[in-house]
């Protein structure tokens, strides 16, 4: 959990911390670039709702957790919203949807940026509390036995090496700290696969991505 948040956190600082410095001919690669971070919260905390938490219940009551989920919710689709609507119908983002009929608008950083700054606040405190809410005595105390976490561990990272490779992937690697071990992929998917083969399709998006 805390690997996917710091992904997640280093994704969103490093789109804030470039919008308005986006040269005119890249504002579209820019755009489908902070679309990709839109695509990874909505899929963790998709996860979250329908695969994680379920698997910890009833033992372990996860309901104030994932209603924090509203706080920010709104705040991150107005966010989407403005970035699809700066793309061209008919353009694919994230993992496979597509921009429907409207009327496209021009990218302006600022915007970009005070959306951001509507929503970061209780992402960010969501995303810290979230951490202490799954300490390992809380979930001990809950009941829940070594074999039932396991099983919980288990599930989810079946489910995240079924996510596309081509976006998910790495974008997960290029935003998490090598340390935390997130994503749980092999080695040689992380060092030979990911930026051999996986990066190769959408580098026009990877240009933005934090350096290592």
């Amino acid at each position: 959990m805390a690997g996917a948040h710091a992904m997640l956190m280093n994704g969103l600082l490093n789109v804030y911390q470039q919008a308005t410095g986006v040269p005119k001919n890249k504002e579209s690669d820019f755009v489908g670039y902070a679309l990709q971070w839109v695509a990874a919260l909505e899929h963790h905390h998709d996860w979250e709702e329908n695969i994680y938490y379920p698997l910890f219940n009833p033992k372990f009551n996860t309901s104030s957790i994932v209603a924090e989920h509203a706080t920010f919710t709104d705040g991150m689709h107005r966010f989407e919203e403005y970035l699809t609507s700066c793309l061209p119908a008919g353009a694919k983002w994230g993992y496979g949807k597509v921009v429907g009929p409207h009327e496209q608008q021009p990218y302006d950083g600022e915007k970009l940026r005070s959306l951001v700054d509507a929503f970061v606040h209780p992402l960010t405190t969501h995303f810290m509390q979230e951490i202490t809410y799954l300490e390992p005595a809380k979930i001990r105390a809950s009941g829940l036995t070594e074999s039932e976490v396991k099983h919980i561990a288990a599930v989810s990272d079946k489910h995240m090496m079924e996510m596309p490779p081509f976006t998910f992937l790495i974008y997960t690697i290029l935003h998490t700290p090598p340390s935390s071990g997130f994503p749980p992929a092999p080695g040689f998917v992380k060092n030979v696969l990911a930026p051999y083969v996986f990066y190769v399709p959408n580098r026009r998006y990877w240009r933005f991505a934090p350096k290592k």
